[in-house]
């Protein structure tokens, strides 16, 4: 499989190569080219569906003689999973990557007309670099013995990370490597532009794109969030972990560039900005990863790889990139015309160029925090920062993930979640205020006396629910500011719905996204400012404890149907039970205990236990004891000294002992307590006979059980009536106000990012003579259009 897999990968790298080559020979004037171009387009897209087609057969057959099966399946592994299990590691992610990149650009061919050589050229020397990457960390490699370093076959492999071992596993990072698929082809069409020094047709080409990357990196956010929320047990669906912004940075420049996209188609101005933005866009794409898969974060994020031989040439690729997109740019720069846009500060132009501004400033500093830890890994650098950061904010030096490891003393460090609080929320409450009144401006002017009519009712809407929210508990000004200009910015985004509606539903779909974004900041603010002190309460097994509203028990730790062990709890409030059974247990396989929340998700708010430890029963009358071990259990101090040689009666049964000797009242005693095992008896309660030991004091000493392996025995003393500890469970409740509006927030913008694609897809569509495309008014028109 080796050579088959590889031969398919350097196939993918050839023709995908000889398609850059061959469409970059057309603008030369060789149009024979083009057919070389479309040839190895389609020709890549074939290797690498059959790699991916050979990579899922390969997990299916349960092949651990490959050492990416190996490390990433097992055979009790279900069937999603194991499908799922291709993209867990570093080879198969890029397969999937690729993939959808071909895909993409199979879309391309043909359609893109007069820049299709230029754009496609540059989309598929993209593709050739991930399929690079690819080899590099070649998934077909065959798995070799440690000990011999010869070729073997394990009867099974590793087994997935039990924190992959999730639904949303499935489904999250497939999208997410959707919306970094998509990101190449505005970046394709930025440089396809300069080449042909068509400076507005690219941009009314990549807006469409550039909403379906948006729309589909978001909701790879939302779904990334979720699964942090529901399985990692620490509360939240952000952390700001460096690989989580890592990806966030690129969507908020996604946007800003959205923005000026429509400037530029509207009133033709922002050219350069618009190629700048797309441009830096990508390279942030590609900086994500980088981050992610070189290992430089492998120290202060969750999510990153560890160090895998990418770095070298990851590192090239980004400044080689960096360095073309931005010299390109820069070559054409006096070249490109520009075009005032409007003076007006009440003008569609002006707030939508501050916004984008704003979204920068965001993006820079989201990328300075997350950056940190490579920056102060520059040598005189990190302690210098360390000072100036460090007197602000609490720094990470390599052991908020492993508090036991050593603290790096070099100068390198990293920026936690304090750095962001203090920084992103007041910087992100301007862009609400842009929010506000931006959807209600012409693109030109406006008139200040009908602006002021319109925002009448959303200004009282926003009074109100501001009022509300002080009812509600809200005292503290900035999280009131977000809740009262949250309402407000949604409601002059209704009103442009009401309005726009008129002209057909194709046209809301921006201002449906600033509403998503509207009730996703009021869910934010909820379910992270008014959310409740994570309670630690520990609950002796049987008793009630209040906390919150509720009344908690703990029934039993037990196993559940997938064989992982729970924490039965319940929790009653007015009469009602809630049955919660958060996880608890050790993974042999990863020698780590596994611990996921149980949520009680409610209208208003959620109820988040999250589990942290269980104390089995403790009977003071009982005690394990290894060899030599000494216990002791009421006036008695017991040691165990080795066990009795078996003996056999006949062959109808067997004895086995535990020697021990006993300390009572200054004198020592050694009995021997008995487990008899009767062969041919049907009833268990006979077949296992426990024969007790006589103590002085009047006592007696049963031999409960042992493990003639680990040379451990189980004695307990009958007769003194210690007390018996019970079983205690330790969990975290915490409640979360307005978590839903989180989910429904983004779920709303991702649909209206996804309207406008399709309106402006549409729009871009080819009309004789240059007519504008008219947009159907219904979803049935819709369906009806013509095709280009």
């Amino acid at each position: 499989m080796y050579l088959l897999g590889t031969i398919l990968i350097m196939s993918g790298i050839v023709a995908a190569s000889v398609a850059t080559v061959g469409y970059a020979l057309v603008p030369g004037g060789n149009t024979a080219a083009l057919a070389y171009g479309r040839i190895g387009t389609r020709a890549a897209f074939g290797a690498v569906l059959a790699v991916a087609a050979l990579i899922m057969y390969l997990f299916l057959a349960r092949r651990y003689d490959i050492q990416y099966v190996y490390d990433y399946s097992s055979a009790d592994l279900e069937f999603g999973f194991r499908i799922a299990a291709m993209w867990a590691g570093q080879p198969g992610s890029f397969v999937v990557w690729a993939l959808w990149g071909l895909i993409a650009a199979q879309l391309l061919v043909r359609r893109t007309r007069h820049a299709e050589p230029y754009v496609l050229s540059v989309l598929m020397l993209i593709q050739a670099a991930l399929l690079v990457f690819m080899l590099v960390r070649n998934p077909f490699i065959p798995f070799t013995d440690p000990a011999t370093g010869a070729a073997a076959t394990p009867a099974d492999g590793k087994g997935l990370n039990e924190l992959l071992h999730n639904p949303w596993m499935i489904i999250h990072p497939p999208i997410l490597f959707i919306g970094y698929a998509l990101m190449a082809v505005p970046f394709a069409f930025a440089i396809g532009g300069l080449w042909r020094r068509d400076y507005d047709g690219w941009a009314r080409a990549a807006l469409p794109w550039a909403l379906a990357a948006w729309s589909f990196l978001g909701l790879a956010l939302l779904l990334g969030g979720y699964w942090a929320y529901e399985t990692l047990n620490w509360g939240g669906y952000w952390g700001w972990d460096p690989v989580e912004n890592s990806s966030l940075v690129p969507w908020l420049t996604t946007t800003a560039l959205i923005h000026t996209l429509l400037i530029q188609r509207t009133s033709g101005g922002m050219r350069r900005a618009n190629f700048a933005l797309a441009i830096l866009t990508y390279v942030l794409v590609f900086y994500a990863t980088f981050l992610t898969r070189t290992g430089v974060l492998s120290s202060f994020s969750v999510h990153s790889f560890v160090a895998e031989g990418l770095k070298s040439i990851m590192t090239g690729f980004l400044a080689a990139l960096a360095l073309f997109g931005f010299g390109f740019l820069a070559l054409r720069w006096r070249d490109i015309p520009s075009r005032p846009i409007s003076e007006k500060l009440l003008s569609r132009d002006s707030f939508f160029v501050l916004m984008a501004l704003g979204l920068l400033v965001i993006a820079g500093v989201i990328t300075l925090g997350t950056s940190m830890p490579v920056i102060s890994a520059i040598p005189g650098v990190g302690h210098a920062l360390q000072s100036f950061f460090g007197a602000a904010f609490e720094l990470d030096r390599g052991q908020a993930i492993d508090p036991s490891a050593p603290a790096f003393t070099d100068g390198r460090f990293g920026l936690v979640a304090g750095f962001y609080h203090a920084t992103v929320p007041p910087l992100a409450i301007i862009l609400v205020l842009l929010m506000i009144v931006g959807p209600l401006l012409g693109w030109r002017d406006t008139s200040m006396r009908h602006l002021l009519r319109t925002l009448r009712w959303p200004a009282l809407a926003a009074v109100l629910v501001a009022c509300a929210g002080v009812l509600l508990g809200a005292r503290d000004l900035l999280p009131l500011a977000y809740i009262g200009l949250g309402a407000f910015a949604a409601g002059t985004n209704i009103v442009m719905i009401v309005r726009t509606l008129r002209g057909g539903w194709l046209r809301i779909g921006g201002y449906l996204a600033h509403v998503g974004l509207a009730v996703l900041l009021t869910g934010v603010v909820g379910s992270s400012f008014y959310a409740t002190p994570e309670l630690r309460l520990s609950l002796p097994q049987g008793q009630k404890i209040s906390a919150y509203g509720y009344d908690f028990e703990f029934h039993d730790w037990k196993l559940n149907e997938q064989g992982r062990g729970v924490l039965d709890l319940s929790m009653t409030r007015r009469g009602s039970t809630y049955r919660a059974q958060p996880n608890l247990y050790l993974n042999p396989r990863m020698g780590a205990t596994m611990a996921t929340p149980s949520i009680k998700s409610e209208f208003f708010q959620d109820v988040y236990v999250s589990p942290q430890e269980y104390q089995p029963a403790i009977d003071r009358n009982s005690t394990q004891l290894s060899v030599n071990d000494k216990r002791e259990i009421g006036p008695y101090t017991i040691t165990f000294l080795g066990f009795d040689a078996a003996e056999s009666h006949g062959g109808n049964s067997g004895d086995i002992g535990a020697q021990l000797k006993v300390t009572y009242q200054g004198q020592d005693t050694v009995v021997s307590p008995i487990i008899r095992l009767v062969a041919n008896e049907t009833d268990p309660a006979k077949a296992l006979q426990h024969l007790p030991a006589d103590l002085p004091g009047g006592k007696t000493v049963v031999f409960d059980d042992f493990n003639p392996l680990q040379r451990w025995v189980l004695v307990r003393v009958t007769g003194l009536d210690l007390p018996v500890e019970p079983a205690k469970a330790v969990i975290t409740v915490s409640v979360k106000p307005g978590i839903l509006l989180v989910w429904l927030g983004v779920i709303i913008g991702v649909l209206g990012g996804l309207i406008a694609l399709v309106r402006r897809t549409l729009e871009g569509r080819w009309q004789p003579g240059g007519a504008r495309s008219r947009l159907p008014r219904g979803l049935a028109n819709l369906l009806r259009s013509p095709r280009p």
